[in-house]
Order: C-alpha cells, then structure tokens, then sequence
C-alpha cells in the first residue's frame, strides 16, 4: 500500500511540474512578438492585478494607458491580445473576418456540439444560424412585433402611474427588468407572461436564477480563465440553477411558426439548434437591454436640459390625446435626437465592454503588429475607443453631448454591439424597443433625480456579463398636472 501511495505522488509531482513547464512557455507568447503588456505570475497569469479594481474593463483601460494600444495581458497561462487601434480593429472584424468569424469558448460551450447556438456557433455553423435569424429582425418583421412591445409598455405605465402617485423615490431598474423580460417572452416566444404584474412567475424565477447571482456559474467562468485544460469537466458537471430548457422547447409558438413557415431541408435539420438559439436569446436581451435602459435613465435624471431637448423632440412627432396611446414603428424610427441620446448614452456606458472579441482561425499577418498564430483570442479596450478625443472631438468625449453624432465617425469608433458581420443581431430589435418606451415614458414623465441615492450605485458599477448599477433611484414628475 505504501509502494502505491508512493508511486501516485511521485506521479502527481511529475504532472505538476511538467504542467508548469508547459505554462511557463507560454508566457513567451508575447515576448515572441514583441508586444508589451504587464508581466505575468506563474500560474496566475494577471489575475492578481485584476483582483485590486474586480472590473477587467477597467484594469484593461489602466493597462492601455501604460502599455499603448497593443499589448497583451494572460489569463491563467491563455494570451490576450488587446487592440485599441481602430485602424487595426476595422481589419480584424470587418476586413479579415473570414479569419477571425469565432468568438472565444467560455466554459459549459463546446462548439462541436449538436446544440450549438449562434453566439459559440464558428464558420459554416454560424452562417447557417445567422441566415435563420436575421429575418426575424428585419423591419418587417420588427413592425409585427410593435404591437407585443406596445402591451407590455401598457403595462409598464400603469406600473409607473402608481409609483408617480406614492410621489417618492423608487428604483425603476427593477421595473426595466420585469419589462424587457415580458418584452422577450412575447416577441420571442409568443408568450403573454404579464411578469410585470407578477413577480412570482415561474419564468420570472427561473430566468432571474439562470442570468442572476449564480455564484457556481461565476466561479467556473473564473476558474476556466486560469485552467482551461478543465474546460470539458465544466461542461460534464452543467452545475446551474433554474434551467429553463424545458420551458422553451415546449412552450415557443412563435418558432415553432417561423420553423413551419421555411419549410427548406436543411432548415429543419437546424430547428434544434435555433430553438437552442431562442434559448440565449433571453441572455442577450434581458439583462443588457434593462440595463441601457437604466443607464438612459440616469443621464435623463442628471441632464434636465437634454431630458427637455428629447421631450421637444417627441412632443413634436407623438400626438398622443390619452395615455394609452402609443408611438408607431416609424414614429420612433424619424426622431434623429432620440436615437443620437440613446447612442450617446452607450458610447458613454458601454454594457458588454468584454464580450466583444475574436479569435483568429488560422496563421494571418496584421498591419502593425505581425504574424499572429491561429487560435489567438483578440479582446478590445472599448473605453479607449469611446473616449478617444481624436475619434470623437472636438467636443470632450467626457462630457455627454448627442450632436456629436450628427458627425460620420470611424467604423469602430463605437460598438456597443460589436462590428462587423458578428455584430449583434438583436440590436434593432434592441433599439425599437427602448425607444417606443422611452417616448411613451417621456411623453408623459419627467425624470428628478434624487441626490446621492441616484448617484451612488454608478460609482459602485458591478462587472460581469455586463456592467450595471445594483439599483436606479428616481423620481417621475407628471408633465401635465391637469391629466
């Protein structure tokens, strides 16, 4: 028993060690390529310095600040390469996209799966998804769901009424949430779940579950940044609460309508994975498209005179005689100040800083760095793109100001939704829906501040699949006192 023993530990002790010799050389990645960047820990890569400010974004902003626009930074013993270039941006995804059409793998994904969905989807696969989607959010099929977006923005209202009558503060982030969730339901799923009217609805719980506090969820996706060989042990486990699967493959009316609609083969031999796809479509439209919203809100609140400019705007093009009325498709889609403030509002809170990345397919040559191997994940400083005075002057990129987009811009100068042919497909979808609330809203309300209860949760920002305010506490002010 004791030889045994002996052998195991003698075996394990060779395994580490020659698991450290293999993650020590690939800390020479970037030295190869003569690309600066923060020098790694053993192991540890930089998660240590990540750690000190728990916002990656932010960190990759201080790092860009000392090392340029290029440099590369390790995540466990994986390279990074962080580009703030736009020049070099706008060949990586637009360009060179043949070669760089994947996005990274994050833990519970295997891209060889039969379910595979759009966002992990790479090459042919995400063609064939992308070509299956991109109807549904074409304006056609947008103006169809206009009447879905107005019922639950009928309901939004009644809830904001109350909460105008109590004439108190109160945290309108949760009302957002409850709002686009009921949004999604219905112009996804073809489902009336009227959460907003019930917070204990099952979908309600089961999606807050899935998409909120999970810290299992969380410390595999930190674990699998610094051990990746563990990746396929993460996807064996699939340790996650409130799993809605079943709810969205027997419960989808609308795809399995669009489905019965495209009657092509091959259409049908990916319904599986477009019903997968609905899946995460409940992700990229729950949490990000809230939290603009609160984002929005809080610009509104803190900027009485573009709140007024905005409301001028919507005054002239929404007629509206009572408080169930609602703006049109087009109505939303003519006023250029509500789409340059809600533009605004992004460049300078971007959500989703770090999910916009590539990772090369193949060997490729970029202008001003060099030969990059295949297999090489890209990231991008979206900050540094936002808030460049060369991209975005003469006005100071620090101060908000919508007009600045009555100016072409470069093409990477802003992307909050990403660039190029992997943009995100639901930003349309995305837009019509903040902005047919944001006009029935300010129609009727005006957004008050209410000190530091309104200000503090932006300074205490929480990083992970986006970034967001814990809470928005606001007051609404009824416009017109005798309605």
């Amino acid at each position: 028993m004791l030889l045994i023993t002996s052998i195991l530990l003698a075996v394990l002790f060779f395994v580490i060690i020659a698991y450290l010799f293999y993650i020590q050389q690939a800390y020479e990645f970037f030295k190869n390529l003569n690309i600066p960047g923060p020098p790694p820990i053993l192991f540890f890569g930089n998660f240590l310095e990540v750690i000190k400010t728990r916002r990656l974004s932010l960190t990759i902003k201080n790092w860009t600040e000392t090392y340029g626009r290029i440099f590369g930074y390790f995540e466990g013993h994986t390279p990074i390469l962080v580009i703030s270039d736009p020049d070099i941006l706008q060949d990586v995804f637009i360009k060179s996209f043949s070669n760089f059409h994947s996005r990274r793998t994050f833990p519970l994904q295997d891209p060889k799966s039969k379910d595979v969905h759009l966002f992990s989807a790479t090459s042919l696969r995400w063609k064939r998804h992308r070509f299956i989607i991109n109807p549904i959010f074409s304006s056609a099929k947008l103006k169809q769901m206009t009447p879905l977006i107005h019922r639950s923005v009928l309901t939004f209202m009644k809830k904001m009424s109350e909460e105008s009558n109590k004439g108190q503060p109160f945290d309108i982030y949760a009302y957002y949430k409850r709002f686009t969730m009921d949004t999604i339901w219905s112009c996804g799923f073809g489902l009336d779940t009227n959460m907003q009217n019930n917070i204990n609805d099952p979908y309600l719980i089961y999606s807050q579950q899935m998409f909120g506090e999970n810290r299992n969820i969380r410390l595999i996706m930190l674990l699998n940044m610094f051990i990746t060989e563990l990746n396929q042990l993460w996807r064996a486990i699939y340790i996650h609460g409130g799993n809605i699967r079943y709810w969205l493959r027997y419960y989808i009316p609308i795809a399995k309508k669009f489905i019965q609609e495209n009657p092509s083969t091959w259409i049908l031999q990916e319904a599986r994975q477009f019903i997968n796809t609905r899946e995460k479509f409940v992700i990229a439209g729950y949490e990000t498209t809230s939290t603009a919203l609160s984002y929005i809100s809080y610009v509104l609140a803190t900027h009485p005179n573009e709140q007024q400019k905005l409301q001028d705007e919507i005054d002239a093009n929404f007629i509206s005689k009572t408080e169930d009325d609602m703006p049109s498709y087009d109505t939303v889609s003519q006023m250029e100040y509500l789409d340059m403030f809600i533009r605004e509002t992004l460049r300078m809170y971007p959500i989703l800083p770090m999910v916009i990345n590539r990772q090369s397919s193949e060997d490729c040559h970029i202008k001003g760095i060099g030969t990059i191997p295949a297999g090489t994940r890209i990231a991008i400083d979206m900050y540094r793109l936002h808030y460049d005075p060369d991209l975005w002057g003469p006005i100071d990129p620090q101060i908000f100001y919508p007009e600045r987009f009555a100016t072409k811009r470069h093409a990477m100068a802003w992307i909050p939704f990403g660039a190029g042919p992997r943009n995100c497909v639901g930003m349309r979808f995305a837009l019509i829906e903040i902005k047919i609330l944001l006009v029935r809203l300010l129609k009727t309300y005006s957004f008050i501040q209410c000190g530091n209860k309104t200000h503090q949760p932006f300074k205490q920002l929480k990083e992970g699949f986006v970034i967001a305010p814990k809470e928005l506490i606001v007051q609404l002010q009824h416009r017109y006192n005798d309605e």
